[in-house]
């Protein structure tokens, strides 16, 4: 076996998952392009009145945009400048160096501006990176469970600029979608800045293609759909109806992100593998972590949510190394030989969704 840098390799299966120790969530990232001031990449705001002192920085639709962000009031609020011709790519570079995760978009995103963040949020998601994003009408179709397809064409402000295309929308989205984080869903959210929204053809067809949209309610008010991202493609096993739901995906990469980093500064290298070890690492993982997801609604307090030595995986890589006879051990043998420098664990967790369906018959007699 080939020697590499240390891996920590959490995969999430519809019956199969392993994490630990809780993160903040609740980060807006917004990339803007904008030479009004090129002394500066980097902004972090924690309110309006920090932003009102730096308003010479920007354009005045950059700065509306950073301000509808921060109406929301995200846990953490980023803004990223690059020049109007600059390289996105340079900017998407810095963000990976200075925000580990977080929600991003695109201020004024052009059509190639959000097909490349589309593409490099797939990217970071293939090296367990767990950014997400949200774009407005891209092509191809995203087709992701990290990246967020908002297709509206219009959208009119409560405030003075009114009627204004879609994509100006995306800074509220972006800040929605990190304030909801795995607290809430975002279905039938209250779009508290807009006045109305040009509503796409049909809704139903929209959500089923995996299409983020807004709508009229009853009272006119302007509400988020269904809170989806763009997966479309599912293969009943790492790609399930489940995860085309923007809820499930944060718990999700709530658990990968904790228990990573949990192992990665407590564990790795610490301690020797050896099974007793690895059972103080399954007991952190049960009886605290999970049960503190579990106490706050984040995983059903009803399920029996667990890790365990993954018996399979270790059998199956103690025999492709060479040791023929582990095909043979029983299950405690294969519990009490931990493959050499490797932890393999398995779980089963059931996440919680938000109500979104009410079926109610109701019999008259």
């Amino acid at each position: 076996m080939a020697i590499t840098m240390p891996k920590i390799e959490v995969t999430f299966r519809q019956q199969a998952t392993s994490l630990i120790a809780r993160s903040a969530r609740g980060i807006a990232i917004l990339i803007i392009r904008d030479d009004t001031d090129k002394g500066f990449t980097h902004k972090q705001y924690a309110d309006l009145a920090a932003l009102q002192a730096d308003k010479a920085l920007y354009t005045t639709e950059n700065y509306n945009a950073i301000s509808d962000m921060l109406s929301f009031a995200p846990y953490q609020s980023h803004v990223f400048r690059l020049d109007t011709e600059g390289t996105l790519g340079d900017t998407l570079s810095e963000i990976s160096r200075t925000v580990k995760t977080g929600w991003l978009t695109i201020a004024g995103q052009s059509a190639e501006d959000g097909a490349a963040l589309a593409s490099w949020v797939k990217s970071q998601a293939a090296k367990a990176k767990s950014y997400k994003c949200i774009v407005h009408n891209i092509t191809p179709l995203p087709d992701d469970m990290h990246v967020v397809h908002f297709v509206n064409e219009k959208v009119t402000f409560t405030d003075e600029r009114g009627e204004q295309d879609g994509v100006a929308y995306l800074p509220s989205l972006l800040a929605i979608l990190a304030v909801c984080n795995v607290e809430r869903g975002c279905t039938n959210y209250l779009c508290s800045n807009l006045a109305s929204v040009q509503e796409v053809e049909d809704n139903d067809a929209a959500v089923g293609a995996g299409k983020f949209i807004l709508f009229h309610d009853e009272e006119s008010a302007v509400r988020i759909g269904q809170g989806i991202n763009s997966l479309t493609s599912l293969d009943g096993n790492t790609k399930t109806e489940d995860m085309q739901f923007i809820e499930t995906v944060e718990a999700m990469d709530l658990m990968r992100d904790d228990i990573t980093s949990t192992f990665r500064s407590t564990y790795l290298g610490n301690y020797r593998n050896t099974r007793d070890n690895q059972m103080l690492f399954i007991a952190a993982l049960n009886s605290s972590y999970f049960r503190q997801l579990a106490q706050e609604l984040i995983l059903d307090p009803d399920y029996a949510n667990a890790a365990s030595i993954d018996v399979e995986a270790q059998r199956a890589a103690w025999v492709s190394s060479g040791k023929a006879e582990a095909a043979d051990w029983d299950d405690d043998k294969v519990k009490a030989t931990p493959f050499k420098r490797t932890v393999y664990l398995a779980g089963n967790v059931k996440i919680l969704g938000s109500m979104t369906d009410l079926i109610f018959p109701i019999n008259l007699f």
